[in-house]
């Protein structure tokens, strides 16, 4: 049995934890916003901070409290075109569900590379199972997205960017595999504009 006890070092062991509490809460909750942007399909772009959340909530959702205003805005995929938050650019698509059904979800997903790229690359965080997981997909004006899968890689990669004899030979030679992928999608945007 200790000896020592005293009621006023209870008091004060409650009220440091207390402290502690309210202290971590709070600087919590100032690095869960971060500078950033939203940009409207009209063409605005509005400067404020972003709540910065998980994956799975920066594929469904964006909260933005704009420059000059308390007031905190939740945005879903498609109410504006994309937002920047974190050196990311989160733009608003459509997943396609099934190819066999006529409509798909939209979601914000995550553009990996410039926005005037003739190919572009993108990530998606899905939660559509017990677990999280991320997806990558391919995209070119004026066609569907394309989801590149592990076990198809080469192929898909192959017959998406045929039209550049390069990658086309580096392929055949077994040079890429899926890690490469960027710079695959960087080297073609590049030898594209070359021929525009």
């Amino acid at each position: 049995m200790c000896t020592n006890y005293t009621p006023d070092i209870w008091w004060k062991a409650v009220l440091c934890l207390c402290f502690c509490v309210i202290t971590i809460t709070g600087f919590g909750q100032r690095i869960l916003f971060s500078e950033g942007y939203i940009v409207k399909f009209q063409g605005d772009t509005l400067y404020g901070k972003i709540r910065y959340s998980t994956p799975a909530l920066r594929s469904a959702k964006v909260i933005f409290k704009q420059e000059g205003y308390d007031e905190r805005v939740v945005y879903r995929p498609f109410q504006i075109k994309g937002y920047f938050v974190e050196e990311q650019y989160y733009e608003s698509r459509i997943y396609d569900i099934h190819p066999s059904l006529s409509y798909g979800l939209g979601v914000f997903m995550q553009r990996l590379n410039e926005d005037n790229a003739p190919v572009k690359l993108y990530q998606y965080w899905n939660t559509d199972r017990e677990r999280g997981f991320t997806q990558t997909f391919l995209h070119r004006e004026g066609e569907p997205l394309l989801e590149i899968q592990v076990l198809k890689f080469k192929k898909q990669v192959a017959q998406f960017l045929k039209d550049c004899p390069e990658i086309n030979t580096s392929f055949l030679k077994g040079k890429y595999n899926k890690r490469h992928l960027r710079s695959i999608v960087d080297k073609y945007n590049v030898w594209k504009k070359n021929q525009l």
